[in-house]
C-alpha cells in the first residue's frame, strides 16, 4: 500500500503536502446527480475540474450544503453565493451558488459534514445547483489556483478520463458522518493453527482518514500508518510462530476512530518431535500386542497425532493413524516388526519416520 501525505482534520492551519479527504458536500443519504462535469461550457478555466450537482428527483433549492473537508471560512461573495473554505496547506473547496450560509466570520471553523450554507441559484438564476470546486493556490489564495480531480470518502472517484463534461449523469450519495467500519475475510479461522501463511484481508467502509495495523498490540497513535480510504491485508508470517491476533485502527474524516479485531490465528512451521525409544517387545505367534510410546513433543500447536508402521521393512510406512500414544495390533505371526512413526501436530506439520522400537514374535 502506498503511503501518501495527508491533511490532518483535526487541527488547522497545518501546511501539507496533499489534499485532504474529501466528503461528499450534498446531505447525507439524498442522491445527488452531476448535471455538469469536468472540461466543459463554463468548467474549462482553472476551474476545469468542477462539478454542477442537483438533487435527484428534488427541488434542490434550500437544501443543505455541508463542509467537504474541515476548513476556516476564507470568503464569501454575496453576489455569486459562493463561499471557499480554506484547509490548509494552501488547499481550498469553493462552494457556488448558495442561497444563504451559515456564518461569514473569518474566526470560524467549520467541521466536515457541518452545513455551511444552503443551495439556491445566485449568479446561475432559475437553476438551483451546487458549484464544487476543491483548489490548491499560492499562500495569497488567489494567484496560481488549479482545480484538482476529486475524490470522497463515500468511495467516489472521478478521475480525468477525457472529453467534455466528464462523469456527467453520475448519481452521488452522501454518507452520514460515523464511525469507520472494518470488516475481516480471510481462510484462517479463529483459534486455529496453521503452517502456510495466511493472508487476513480487511475492509474500511467510511474511513477517509486512514488506518493503522499491528500483530498483538493495538496500533495506538495519532497519524495513520496508511492514510485515505485504503483496503489491506495482513500477513500471518509477518507476526511470526504462535497464536496472534490482528488489530485494525481506522480514522474518519473527522478524526473518529474504530478499532477492529481478528483472531487469534495460529503459526507454526516448526515440526514436532518424535517420541522416545520403547523397549524391545517378544510375544508368541499369534498374539495381538498393546504398544504403548511416550507422547511426541510440539512448543506451539501440540501434537495432533501419529502415523504408525508395524513391519518388517526397516524404512517402512503406513497411512494407519491414531490420536492417542497407543495402539493395538493385529495378531502377529513368527518374526521381526519394526516399530515406526511418524508425528503430526495441530498444524499440519510432520516429523520425519522414526523407528521407536522393536517386536520379535517366535
Amino acid at each position: 500500500m502506498a503511503l501518501f501525505a495527508i491533511t490532518s482534520l483535526l487541527a488547522l492551519p497545518a501546511p501539507v503536502a496533499a489534499a485532504p479527504q474529501l466528503v461528499l458536500p450534498t446531505p447525507p443519504g439524498e442522491p445527488w446527480v452531476v448535471i455538469q462535469g469536468y472540461a466543459c461550457g463554463t468548467h474549462n478555466g482553472w476551474d476545469r475540474y468542477s462539478l454542477d450537482l442537483a438533487q435527484l428527483g428534488g427541488p434542490t433549492y434550500n437544501a443543505p450544503i455541508r463542509a467537504a473537508a474541515r476548513g476556516q471560512f476564507w470568503y464569501w461573495e454575496s453576489r455569486s453565493g459562493t463561499l471557499i473554505l480554506r484547509h490548509g496547506g494552501n488547499f481550498f473547496t469553493m462552494y457556488t451558488h448558495l442561497g444563504r450560509v451559515a456564518s461569514t466570520d473569518p474566526r470560524h471553523t467549520f467541521e466536515v459534514g457541518e452545513v455551511l450554507g444552503y443551495a439556491g441559484d445566485r449568479g446561475a438564476p432559475g437553476v438551483p445547483h451546487l458549484h464544487f470546486t476543491a483548489f490548491t493556490a499560492d499562500s495569497d489564495g488567489w494567484s496560481g489556483k488549479h482545480s484538482v480531480p476529486l475524490r470522497f470518502a463515500e468511495g467516489v472517484d472521478l478521475p480525468e478520463v477525457g472529453g467534455c463534461s466528464q462523469h456527467q449523469g453520475t448519481a452521488l450519495t452522501a454518507m452520514a458522518i460515523q464511525p469507520p467500519q472494518i470488516t475481516f475475510s480471510s481462510p484462517a479461522q479463529p483459534n486455529v493453527w496453521y503452517s502456510g501463511d495466511q493472508r487476513i484481508e480487511f475492509t474500511t467502509r467510511w474511513s477517509g482518514g486512514g488506518l493503522s495495523q499491528a500483530w498483538d498490540q493495538d496500533p495506538v497513535g495519532v497519524t495513520p500508518m496508511f492514510p485515505l480510504n485504503v483496503d489491506g491485508y495482513a500477513a500471518l508470517r509477518d507476526a511470526g510462530e504462535g497464536m496472534h491476533t490482528l488489530t485494525v485502527r481506522a480514522w474518519g474524516p473527522d478524526g473518529r476512530q474504530a478499532t477492529a479485531r481478528y483472531g487469534p490465528v495460529g503459526y507454526d512451521v516448526t515440526p514436532p518431535s518424535n517420541p522416545p525409544a520403547i523397549a524391545e517387545l517378544h510375544a508368541a505367534a499369534g498374539t495381538a500386542l498393546g504398544i504403548v510410546w511416550s507422547p511426541g513433543r510440539d512448543q506451539l500447536s501440540g501434537v495432533a497425532g501419529y502415523r504408525v508402521y508395524i513391519g518388517p521393512d526397516a524404512n517402512g510406512e503406513d497411512a494407519w493413524f491414531t490420536a492417542d500414544p497407543q495402539i493395538k495390533t493385529p495378531p502377529l505371526a513368527v518374526g521381526r516388526y519394526q516399530v515406526r512413526v511418524q508425528t503430526f501436530d495441530q498444524a499440519g506439520n510432520t516429523s520425519a519416520w522414526a523407528t521407536i522400537g522393536l517386536i520379535i514374535v517366535s
